[in-house]
């Protein structure tokens, strides 16, 4: 054997070479060299000197080395391994990747993970639009009335002098702002002309923690009224509190969702997959549908567990909350301003949380529930979209619809429906909307009808609606309303333009007849404000329940400049005169 070191032949026992002395590599040891190394190695080993001379070797009675040939396949050697390893890694990775994917989910999956896939992607696009919506607030508002030209035609009036009086209201705006500084929480109503001047305007503050409200109309009185604790409570005035400082917002109800779609996902594993053609106002469209399942005790089972979460959900209790400070606060003023226990409706969320618990133990114990059986049947586009669902639940022996929709589209058509109840029930009652129409660089447009107990109640024309901004919360476009029912209808409808921004929201509801306006109500609400509530610092302050401050609050109120004020409209001109003479 020869040294790898210098090329020296030795013996086969030699543990060192006798000429540079390199220990002698075991051929447990030997690896492969890249061929390129191989022939640096080589290089290094020749003996340098004067090759004219003859190499060191000549003359050397030991036989020449014989050094290894360079191996035209051990490239291949080296790189085919490292390239199947590298393919393998890639596949691996690619399969990681991908198996969150719908196209995965669509073909390698099975249909229950396949449809768990689609529907939780749809909620959690729902949660996302919810929260990245945020809580709309309104914290200004501006609304004026415009009688158009049609309108003053149809009204007999133009060129006559009753026209100012028109021209009056249109010159009308009301203007609203509210806003929130510690525990003062209050808004600003007033009536004011198109230019700005203030008519006629009322300020009401809420200190909810001294529980007392004070109210002023300046323009009749530069003093406030004040409703002290004991009159705040009876009106419920803890309840006007909490609905402005603990409404839920799209968080709560995000949260909500979440909750128990994913309690019911756990529970729908009775899936079946196959291809179909989804069917919307004869339009037709490619799609797949699963039919799922949840009946017997998984059903029980289900609405127990659900049952039980609700029980200690913190965002539905804060929903609950609310709606019982709603139901408080309405209740304090459908009879007679006052909330007493002897009208209380006791929607509290504790007596909502026992009864809730006494449900829970009846759907568990009770057998019938494990005869119902909840059916979805939901299509899905190849792109993964929910584009239609339809819900039933059954007992056993009857079956009874919920609610369905479907959306198809083809080359830019598109067909809708959606029916809430059972339209194949002769003596139930449902709500159908069902129409279509063209989709165009994001802009929808399209005709539907409204059906009701076997009849069509109303027409909607939709135009210039947009589906990217609907998307992203934002509903802007045009919807017309019309009927043709009632005879004396008949020529008039009813069109509601809508564009919301963010922070913003302008509505026009337009009379129309024979698709000309006659009358429009303009809304523009927005979440900015300028407004501040502060407590009164005026001496001049009247409890309303005390008789000598209120014969002291009628003598500071100068009724004559507020009606001269307001008179120099003549649209309230005129309706002061209509008052003093009825």
């Amino acid at each position: 054997m020869f040294c790898r070191n210098c090329g020296t032949q030795m013996g086969e026992d030699a543990k060192f070479c006798p000429r540079c002395g390199a220990p002698v590599s075991s051929p447990q040891q030997e690896t492969f060299q890249d061929a390129t190394q191989q022939d640096a190695a080589q290089q290094e080993r020749i003996p340098q000197g004067d090759m004219s001379q003859g190499a060191p070797w000549q003359g050397n009675t030991q036989q020449a080395p014989v050094w290894p040939k360079k191996s035209r396949g051990g490239r291949k050697k080296v790189i085919i391994p490292v390239a199947v390893a590298a393919a393998v890694g890639v596949v691996g990775i690619g399969a990681f990747a991908i198996r969150g994917t719908y196209f995965f989910q669509s073909k390698f999956s099975s249909p229950g993970d396949h449809y768990r896939f689609v529907e939780q992607t749809y909620i959690e696009q729902c949660v996302a639009d919810l929260e990245k919506d945020g809580d709309h607030s309104v914290d200004s508002l501006i609304m004026d009335i415009q009688i158009e030209e049609a309108g003053l035609a149809m009204l007999g009036i133009t060129g006559y002098p009753e026209q100012s009086a028109a021209d009056g209201l249109n010159d009308l705006e009301i203007r609203m702002q509210s806003g929130e500084e510690g525990d003062l929480s209050g808004a600003s109503l007033g009536l004011y002309t198109s230019d700005g001047e203030n008519l006629v305007s009322a300020n009401a503050v809420v200190d909810q923690e001294n529980r007392k409200m004070y109210i002023q109309v300046p323009e009749l009185s530069q003093g406030y009224l004040m409703i002290d604790s004991e009159t705040f409570d009876s009106m419920g005035g803890n309840a006007i509190g909490s609905l402005t400082a603990s409404s839920p917002d799209n968080a709560d109800l995000a949260a909500i969702i979440s909750t128990y779609t994913d309690i019911f996902l756990d529970y729908a594993v009775d899936v079946e997959r196959k291809d179909t053609v989804i069917s919307a106002d004869s339009v037709e469209q490619e799609a797949v549908v699963f039919d799922v399942s949840v009946g017997g005790t998984q059903f029980q089972d289900m609405l127990t567990e659900m049952l039980t979460a609700m029980q200690e959900d913190e965002a539905l209790e804060e929903c609950i909350n609310y709606w019982g400070d709603y139901i408080t606060f309405t209740e304090s003023y459908q009879y007679g301003g006052y909330y007493t226990d002897e009208y209380s409706s006791g929607y509290s969320y504790e007596e909502f949380k026992n009864n809730l618990k006494q449900l829970t133990d009846e759907v568990a114990s009770d057998d019938s529930f494990k005869t119902a059986e909840l059916k979805m049947e939901v299509w899905v586009d190849s792109s993964g979209e929910i584009i239609g669902r339809n819900v039933t639940i059954s007992d056993g022996a009857m079956t009874m619809p919920l609610f369905g929709y479907k959306i198809a589209r083809n080359n830019g058509i598109y067909g809708f429906e959606f029916v809430f109840g059972d339209k194949e029930d002769a003596y139930g009652s449902y709500i159908q909307i069902a129409g279509g129409g063209v989709e165009r660089n994001g802009i929808a447009d399209g005709t539907f009808t409204l059906e009701t107990d076997g009849q069509t109640v109303a027409e909607i024309e939709m135009s210039d609606y947009n589906i990217k901004s609907a998307e992203d919360g934002f509903l802007n476009g045009t919807f017309k309303l019309s009927t043709d029912t009632d005879p004396s209808l008949a020529g008039l409808a009813l069109e509601i333009t809508i564009g919301s921004y963010e922070g913003s929201l302008t509505e026009s509801f337009s009379v129309l007849s024979n698709d000309v306006p006659v009358a429009t109500l303009n809304v523009e609400t927005s979440e900015e404000s300028d407004y501040t509530p502060s407590l009164p610092d005026s001496t001049e302050i009247y409890n309303v329940m005390n008789e000598a401050d209120m014969a002291a609050y009628s003598e500071s109120m100068d009724l004559y400049a507020l009606e001269e004020r307001m008179r120099s409209n003549e649209f309230l001109d005129m309706l002061f005169d209509v008052y003093a003479y009825y």
